[in-house]
Parts: structure tokens; sequence; C-alpha cells
């Protein structure tokens, strides 16, 4: 793992400001004006920043400008009523996607429970058409980030954390896509987008487990296709989403189970290779 300190990189050792923040992402990440970039993140990995998430945010955006594009996923779980509101329901992945779904000018996809964040030139492009998917399949708005040659940064975490991976099982079709669901994930969910008007979403596809994602990461560092850097006191991960995919895609031809995890307890997991073993054969035959 990246261990070189931030003191070393020479831009001190925080509080973090947003202009040293914007510095270190484009001479350690190698953010550059109009790219399209994935963010997944942890805030407390950063360490302290002066004008707290805001300015993290301000300083991605300032990184790929205005040219450029921000994505983040603003996963919600299903709520007790099952209603789904576009303008209102929070984020459950973290302080900065909360934060980055109510700022100025972020675009939200209308998905009930998989819905992403975008900022940017070609935030409305990638956004719409949710409704129309399922949360990370093809045509979902982190598929058409990645086929328009979109870059990730995982800021303080790894691969499992890495929503895209997902797209890789609906490109495949694995057995067990759409036959594996954690609770309240299988029932018809009601959506209000923001100008009021109500839908209601059935389950599609729905993703799962993704602890297993560690396997891709390590055969992506194999081939030397993850970067390491660091943003504040972060460690991160900077890659291709298009290689990203690719490269879960190959594997889940070559293995349907290559990215599910081996903890017996996993509530999705082992139910995922007895369909897979079931499935097999008769694909086969």
């Amino acid at each position: 793992m990246y261990r070189v300190s931030a003191a070393k990189q020479g831009f001190g050792t925080g509080p973090w400001t947003q202009g040293v923040l914007r510095e270190q992402l484009a001479a350690r990440s190698g953010v550059r004006p109009g790219d399209i970039l994935i963010v997944h993140s942890s805030m407390k990995s950063i360490g302290q920043v002066e004008g707290g998430p805001e300015a993290v945010i301000q300083a991605l955006q300032a990184a790929v400008a205005e040219e450029g594009t921000l994505l983040m996923s603003v996963f919600t779980a299903p709520a007790p009523d099952g209603v789904f509101r576009q303008a209102e329901t929070p984020s459950r992945t973290g302080l900065l996607t909360e934060t980055f779904r109510r700022t100025a000018g972020v675009v939200r996809s209308l998905h009930p429970t998989h819905s992403a964040a975008a900022w940017g030139r070609r935030a409305e492009e990638f956004a719409a058409g949710h409704d129309r998917t399922s949360g990370l399949g093809v045509g979902s708005p982190f598929h058409k980030a990645a086929a328009a040659g979109a870059g990730v940064l995982m800021i303080g975490c790894r691969l499992p954390s890495c929503s895209l991976v997902h797209v890789s099982e609906a490109i495949v079709r694995v057995p067990y896509l759409g036959k594996v669901f954690y609770a309240g994930y299988d029932r018809t969910l009601t959506v209000i987008d923001r100008r009021g008007t109500r839908s209601e979403r059935p389950p599609a596809d729905v993703p799962t487990d993704s602890a297993g994602f560690t396997a891709l990461e390590d055969e992506m560092a194999r081939r030397g296709a993850l970067g390491r850097c660091r943003l504040g006191a972060a460690e991160c991960l900077k890659f291709s989403a298009k290689a990203c995919l690719d490269l879960a895609v190959e594997m889940l031809r070559q293995d349907p189970a290559a990215l599910l995890c081996h903890n017996p307890q996993c509530p999705v997991c082992p139910r995922a290779r007895q369909i897979i073993a079931q499935e097999l054969p008769r694909r086969k035959s």
C-alpha cells in the first residue's frame, strides 16, 4: 500500500485547506480540468479540513472545472414506507456524498436505491434515463461515465466500495443477478421525482455483496492498473473506470463467482453460489 507521508509530499500534515487539496488532486492524483471523475470517499480518512466537506467538494469541482464532470453514489436503503423522494431522501453512502447531493448545480438520477449525483458539463447526460434501467446496470450513470472515459478516485476506501464493478454483473448476466436480495430490496418502491410525479419501481437486477471485489483489486494491482496517491491524510486509489469494468467482465466470464465473497455468514453470496451451481449445467446443455 502507498505509505509516503503527506508531509514528504510537500503539503504538510493538515488541517487541510481547499487550495491544498486542489493542488494534491492535480499533482498527486493527476486530475485535470475536463476530466470525468467518479469519486468514492471516506471524509474521516482525509483528516481535518478547513471548511469541512464543502471544502472537499469545492476542491474536486475546481480540479475538474466546469468543463469536467463529477459523479458520486448517493444510495439509499428502502424506507419503511417504501417511498423515495428524489429531492429529499438523504444519501446513506457517507458525509461527502450527502454534502455533494445538496450542492448547488448537482443533478440526482432517478432511482429509488442506487441513484447517482453528478455535477459539471455532462451531469444531465449521465443522470438521464436512470428510471429506465437498473440501479447499476447497462446504461446506468456510472456505466455511461465509464464508456465516456471516466477515471475513478477512491478516497480512503478500496474496491469493495466501487459501485461501478456491479455493472459487470449486469453486462455478463451472471446467474444470480436479480435472484438474491438484501432485506427490503425485493419489493416495489414508490418514486417521487422533483416535480412531485409518483411512479412505481419494481426490483430489477438489484446488486448484492461487494466484499469479494478485493479479488478484482488484487488483479488490477498485479497488472499495474492501480495508481496510488493521497488526498489530505487519506490513502487513495486512482484508475480507469473502463479498464476496471473490462477486467471485471473478463473475470466473470471466466468464473461467474469470481466477485463473490467467501464469508459463510454473508446473507447473499452463499445463495448466489448455489444458483451458479444450479444454472451453469443448464446453460451449457
